[in-house]
């Protein structure tokens, strides 16, 4: 601090490296948006540092100062819209009681690829216009991880439903998070590629109630009649003489 005619003044320099790092996470921020909408324009192996550069309006050296190369640039790009979600997702899926639960979070999944345009976009890079080619490996091994994450949080929660009757018990947990997990992309992949096709948000609820319909217990009403027949066949059984 510097004192100016018996008052206390902010410190020129650190107002200037304030103003300095407020400015520098502006630019990363403009280079990750013009990537974005280049990577979606152009798919990721036809596009260049240079033309996302000239998109956001900076130099070249100004892209490999805040990024290592255009697999680092990628990786942040999808890494800015998909960690939320996931971190949301996951937080949601291990506090979760109900299959309903579980169906709502998917649905809203759904919706929310329909309505949020950045997530389109991304996820159209991601899933339809990316090739994964060696120089890309660092991406192929975070989408392994998180398909890993992903199957191990749903394993944990099938098993503890089928643990408390809440769901059928005829299914391996484990078989069941793999099959939602490719029903979930198939269903974003298709949507990503024909979305004229889908009636969206009502498609959504639809298509997951398909998917979670035949795991849930049968209506509680019908329970009474099995135990009735439970008791008339252990009460038929105990007064049939023995021969």
């Amino acid at each position: 601090m510097e004192r100016w005619g018996g008052t206390i003044a902010p410190n020129k320099w650190e107002s200037g490296l304030r103003r300095t790092k407020e400015e520098a996470l502006e630019t990363r921020e403009s280079i990750l948006d013009a990537a974005e909408r280049v990577f979606f324009e152009r798919g990721v192996s036809r596009t260049t540092l240079d033309q996302i550069a000239r998109a956001a309006g900076v130099t070249r050296g100004a892209v490999y100062w805040h990024f290592h190369n255009k697999s680092d640039l990628f990786n942040t790009v999808v890494e800015r819209v998909r960690m939320p979600m996931e971190s949301a997702f996951y937080q949601i899926v291990e506090s979760a009681d109900t299959l309903e639960d579980l169906e709502r979070i998917c649905a809203t999944y759904l919706v929310e690829v329909h309505r949020n345009e950045r997530l389109q976009r991304v996820y159209t890079v991601l899933l339809l216009k990316c090739e994964y080619t060696e120089d890309m490996g660092s991406l192929i091994d975070r989408e392994r991880a998180s398909k890993e994450h992903a199957t191990k949080s749903l394993t944990r929660f099938f098993s503890r439903l089928q643990k408390s009757e809440r769901m059928t018990t005829a299914r391996e947990p484990r078989a069941l998070a793999l099959a939602l997990y490719a029903y979930m992309l198939g269903l974003c992949i298709d949507y990503l590629r024909s979305p004229e096709l889908y009636r969206m948000p009502d498609d959504a609820e639809t298509l997951t109630r398909y998917f979670f319909a035949p795991l849930k217990p049968a209506p509680a009403v019908n329970r009474p009649a099995k135990v009735a027949l439970t008791q008339f066949s252990c009460i038929s059984a105990a007064t049939t003489p023995r021969s």
